[in-house]
């Protein structure tokens, strides 16, 4: 990776796969038309996120399992991926994953797509509330090889977990990509007072900072089942400063990426600190989690 284009997709879903489809068509199209190289959605865009994380209703059971797809073969990603191959650009999409074998098996999972194809899929390691009992969790962080650079994918509350993306930095990701359903705590209250987009603002920030990497965010926006989302999706440089957000709007953000930028963090922009490079893990082994795994 040298200079790319990002564009994060603030994204309006519905409880409708052929309309969100639809729409992620159409701003597929319209940010290739302006320059973008990469672009990317929200967490579940392509089914709609849950509508909620602590009633376990079966209608929302009943929706996804209707509604998920296999990555390799759904209808769905094939679609998106003939629209990268058709516009020369790469798309990361959230969506609900059904396992090729076990079609019980449900994912919460990011596919990354390409001008070739798909390139690879990320299933959702941390899972909150309810999704637990629908999904099941991915077993690890896996760096991509792209055309574009090496890039890292997390969804949403992986991003409360430093592990997440300090593993993704440490295999060499250029890009950290978070596709989040990240909900207000007060629709009531003021967006910019709200503690939870406080805390979306301070994590992505923090997670390109503490990596010295460039961070990208899409969030869902406005009302989904019992939860409003803020949008706010951004591109965050390697130096923790928000370098484009939507705000609280449907839209996308564009950013240049760059790999000087990252070089320059990670040698002389930070008081001439390294994080990667000066990190020790000094966790005892015994208590030491594998990706994915529980404390030994």
């Amino acid at each position: 990776m040298q200079r790319i284009t990002v564009a994060a997709v603030a994204m309006r879903a519905v409880h409708d796969k052929a309309a969100n489809l639809a729409s992620m068509l159409a701003t597929v199209a319209s940010c290739a038309e302006q320059g973008a190289d990469l672009v990317v959605f929200p967490e579940q865009c392509l089914q709609g996120y849950l509508p909620s994380l602590t009633d376990y209703a079966l209608s929302h059971v009943t929706y996804q399992v209707e509604h998920a797809e296999p990555v390799a073969t759904g209808p769905s990603v094939r679609a998106l991926a003939d629209a990268a191959a058709r516009h020369g650009v790469h798309v990361v999409f959230g969506m609900t994953e059904r396992d090729e074998v076990r079609a019980e098996v449900l994912y919460n999972t990011a596919v990354l797509v390409g001008p070739d194809g798909v390139v690879g899929s990320y299933r959702k390691v941390h899972q909150p509330g309810d999704e637990k009992h629908l999904y099941h969790p991915g077993d690890g962080f896996t760096v991509l090889e792209t055309p574009l650079g090496r890039i890292g994918m997390l969804i949403c509350y992986d991003l409360c977990f430093p592990e997440s993306t300090r593993s993704l930095a440490l295999s060499g990701a250029d890009l950290l990509v978070l596709p989040t359903a990240w909900g207000v705590d007060d629709p009531a209250a003021p967006v910019h007072e709200d503690r939870m987009v406080g805390a979306f603002d301070l994590f992505t920030r923090v997670r390109a900072l503490e990596n010295q990497t460039w961070f990208v965010g899409a969030n869902l926006v406005g009302r989904l089942g019992g939860f409003t989302y803020p949008g706010g999706s951004r591109v965050v440089g390697p130096d923790g400063v928000v370098r484009a957000d939507t705000g609280a709007t449907e839209g996308v953000a564009f950013a240049t990426v760059d790999r000087a930028e990252t070089v320059r963090a990670r040698t002389v922009g930070y008081l001439g600190y390294s994080f990667l490079k000066d990190h020790r893990d000094l966790a005892p082994a015994e208590v030491r989690r594998p990706e994915g795994g529980q404390a030994a």
